[in-house]
């Protein structure tokens, strides 16, 4: 399987990135009855995630197709569901992008493309927060390899230049 940071960002993303928009935001409704049938399904136990440590959330993988959700105290507050990426409003801000989209991109195989989709849209918010997710996966690639140098401002640059290829 090959890991997020060892994609380029248009690998992460798809081509999808290319033109942002709003009109793709997740509508309250729309989140409503995703919500409904994530309820329904049977969830693995909570993931590992350093980035949710002592935060009192925690993400688990649907056990069947390919959907991810971020819970606070055994409800779902936040869940990327095929190709929709959706935080309650009372939940953002908290920085639980990133480590939603991160664990659905590792369950999907280093994409966060589920299987049969060539193309996700994004609004201009959600493109942020895939980047911000793939620059993460970067750094702490290159943190895991050479203890130090994430520290240091170059070094994402270093590590999708010399490890993951270039990016756009």
């Amino acid at each position: 399987m090959t890991a997020p940071w060892q994609r380029s960002f248009l690998d992460f993303a798809g081509p999808g990135i290319d033109r942002p928009s709003d009109s793709l935001r997740v509508t309250d409704d729309e989140a409503a009855d995703i919500l409904a049938k994530l309820a329904a399904q049977a969830w693995s136990p909570q993931l590992p995630a350093r980035l949710l440590r002592n935060s009192g959330y925690t993400i688990r993988h649907a056990r069947e197709g390919f959907n991810t959700a971020i819970f606070k105290v055994g409800r779902i507050v936040g869940f990327y569901a095929g190709s929709y990426l959706w935080i309650s409003a009372e939940h953002r801000g908290k920085g639980l992008s990133t480590p939603l989209i991160l664990a659905a991109a590792e369950q999907r195989g280093g994409s966060i493309m589920p299987p049969g989709v060539v193309l996700q849209g994004y609004t201009p918010a959600g493109l942020a927060a895939h980047r911000k997710a793939h620059r993460q996966a970067l750094l702490d690639a290159t943190e895991r390899l050479i203890p130090g140098r994430a520290r240091r401002p170059d070094a994402a640059d270093f590590v999708r230049l010399h490890l993951a290829g270039a990016t756009r």
